[in-house]
């Protein structure tokens, strides 16, 4: 089990991931230490621009590999980001834009974001190595060499990767040709001796589909059953920084359905367990808990408004711009969240669901 363990008098217990508060936080450190990451061959890698202007996005980060000349592009994404499965997309859009584009217009579009010390991709390369060993002439016409045949490098960041966002990594390996690298990483947080340590780890798709997947559980549909149980034994198999929530969320739904505020139904997809409490009658829910590479839970703010008005008034008080639709609740869930989400559910069941799908 990867991760941080500490010994303690009981044996050793694994550390509790910490997450991050906001993706930019990762951003800056990734920016800071492009080293940390873990990728195949140990690239130099140098970092020359955060969010830079291509095509209609911008790129979170763009370095360049010192010793090939190749660009690199780097997205960071959290779990809780809920569009966190477009990320390919992203990558892989902006890499297209950087194919066959001159040197000239490369350093063009990097300038603004080069230190005023450095006028060239070139200078920024030869002052963050420091210590000569980069033939400068060589390293231009590399660059350009990269651009021109798509040489590119394209590497994803997460804080954790669920089983769909690594069985796509690895297939979007095996139909690349060798110009195109994809690449993912998951960075994971801990806190040890009252400072955070960064654990970033490099995916290998192939090793882990085939742990994960069987042949059997391919191209089955995933639909809801009744009950709570499949949820509450996926908990158990879940990464041991991540049960004591599972297991806080899965008792606080459990404790819905005993007061009769809501009906459970568990959904089993690849490598993630989605627990929905519905409200009694309806077929939907307040809100979704995810068993998905941590424990997290998704508002469903269009229900929450319709069946809960009054808390959902002190929800965005409690958690400004988080109660959406489909997202996850970045902030802490404490007992104190969650008992406002109970009391939605309670606020619900007072107005007798009238205004609620059959």
């Amino acid at each position: 089990m990867a991760g941080i363990w500490q010994e303690t008098d009981e044996g050793l217990e694994p550390l509790q991931a910490q997450p991050f508060a906001r993706e930019e936080a990762l951003h800056d450190s990734i920016e800071r230490a492009a080293a940390m990451l873990p990728l195949p061959g140990q690239p130099r890698l140098v970092m020359l621009g955060r969010e830079v202007a291509l095509g209609n996005g911008y790129a979170d980060l763009i370095a360049v590999d010192v010793d090939t000349g190749r660009p690199v592009v780097i997205e960071v994404k959290l779990a809780a980001n809920s569009d966190r499965r477009s990320v390919f997309t992203q990558v892989l859009g902006y890499a297209s834009h950087l194919f066959r584009l001159s040197a000239e217009a490369f350093e063009e579009l990097l300038r603004p974001h080069l230190d005023d010390e450095h006028a060239t991709i070139a200078d920024a390369v030869a002052a963050e190595t420091g210590d000569g060993s980069v033939d400068l002439d060589a390293f231009r016409e590399a660059m350009a060499a990269a651009l021109e045949e798509g040489r590119i490098r394209c590497v994803v960041v997460l804080d954790a990767a669920s089983s769909d966002l690594v069985e796509l990594a690895g297939y979007l390996q095996a139909v690349t040709n060798d110009r195109l690298d994809i690449d993912l990483v998951t960075v994971t947080a801990y806190l040890v001796g009252g400072s955070r340590v960064l654990v970033p780890q490099l995916v290998e798709p192939q090793r882990v589909s085939a742990a994960s997947v069987s042949p059997a559980g391919r191209g089955r549909e995933a639909k809801p059953t009744r009950g709570w149980q499949p949820f509450a034994d996926s908990v158990e198999k879940a990464d041991p920084a991540h049960r004591e929530l599972l297991r806080r969320l899965c008792a606080w739904a459990q404790r819905l359905e005993a007061e009769g505020l809501a009906t459970l139904f568990t959904t089993v997809g690849k490598g993630r367990w989605v627990l929905n409490p519905r409200l009694p009658g309806q077929s939907r829910g307040l809100v979704t808990i995810w068993n998905d590479g941590g424990g997290y839970i998704s508002p469903q703010r269009s229900v929450i408004a319709a069946e809960a008005p009054e808390t959902l008034a002190r929800l965005d008080e409690r958690l400004p711009g988080e109660i959406r639709n489909n997202n996850y609740i970045t902030s802490e869930i404490d007992e104190d969240v969650l008992g406002l989400l109970a009391a939605a559910y309670a606020e619900a069941r007072s107005m007798g669901g009238a205004q609620g799908l059959p």
